[in-house]
């Protein structure tokens, strides 16, 4: 009986092993894809704050162009 007792408890003992690596990884996994999730969000909020001299002379090109015509 206490073989089978011991037998029972070191399979408990892996399985939890297995199930807390597998955690880790989808953890790990979950983090990456948040982290680029929030980089691409920053990235492309921020196309207008790294290039606002292009946005204001695209602007003033094109009323330029209105008034002439």
């Amino acid at each position: 009986m206490e073989e089978k007792k011991e037998v029972n408890q070191e399979h408990v003992k892996i399985y939890d092993k297995e199930m807390y690596i597998s955690q880790e990884k989808l953890r790990t996994i979950v983090l990456i894809i948040v982290v680029f999730l929030i980089g691409f969000v920053a990235g492309y909020f921020s196309k207008d704050v790294i290039n606002p001299e292009n946005t204001v002379n695209k602007n003033n090109l094109s009323y330029n162009n209105k008034i002439n015509q």
